[in-house]
């Protein structure tokens, strides 16, 4: 197994490996150490295999983190409440200099 370098001939010999566990009743890991194989290898090609080829499927991230879409909504940003109930609302990055220019009138 070690010195096949042929792409198709390592991928013909684990399909032979995964093919024959499958007739079997025993654990993968069983399989694996009865055939002196090395099990990550092992579950490496038979995930492969049940993907099949030209698969949508991916492999997921390393840590297990998900793409989160974060957009503010229209009226987001930090609100200004003073005491004498005056309410600024919408403050943001963008605006900052105009509302300092509002607090300095009053």
């Amino acid at each position: 197994m070690n010195d096949i370098t042929d792409p198709v001939a390592l991928a013909a010999y684990w399909k032979e490996q995964v093919d024959a566990w499958k007739s079997t009743e025993t654990s993968q890991v069983r399989f694996c150490q009865a055939n002196e194989l090395p099990y990550h290898r092992f579950v490496y090609w038979r995930q492969k295999f049940e993907r099949g080829p030209g698969s949508s499927q991916t492999k997921r991230g390393s840590g297990g983190f998900a793409t989160v879409d974060y957009r503010p909504e229209a009226n987001s940003g930090l609100t200004l409440s003073l005491p004498n109930g005056l309410v600024l609302r919408g403050i943001s990055a963008d605006n900052v200099p105009v509302v300092r220019q509002l607090l300095e009138q009053l």
